[in-house]
């Protein structure tokens, strides 16, 4: 039982925090459209995949935003076994997402995870 709350945390290591890092990965990564989200791409030095989330005024208030931002995190720490390992994932949440549900919102990261396999290898 440790050993899988272990695995699903979501350390400093796994998060894009710097500007540098966001800019590097909108000017060289992938874009990949997949409502409620765009999600941009690129491979890192790393080894392991890291998470940057995008949530833009037009979205929603501030507890939407940070609704969504908890959201996001969670599916990333549920499912990032299902990404390449070694990619960094920008994921800039589009005004759908403030109706979404955590069905809708799971399936279409699955659907995200799927198309980055088919991408990056």
């Amino acid at each position: 039982m440790a050993s899988l709350l272990h695995r699903e945390r979501f350390p400093k290591v796994l998060r894009l925090a710097r500007r540098s890092q966001f800019l590097r990965i909108q000017e060289h990564g992938l874009k990949l459209c997949n409502q409620p989200f765009v999600a941009l791409a690129a491979r890192n030095s790393v080894g392991v995949s890291r998470l940057g989330i995008t949530v833009s005024k037009r979205v929603g208030n501030a507890v939407q935003r940070s609704r969504i931002r908890r959201l996001v995190r969670e599916l990333f720490r549920k499912k990032r076994h299902l990404f390449p390992k070694g990619l960094d994932l920008l994921l800039i949440a589009q005004p759908a997402m403030k109706e979404a549900d955590w069905a809708f919102l799971s399936h279409a990261f699955e659907e995200l995870g799927q198309k980055l396999q088919r991408s990056f290898e």
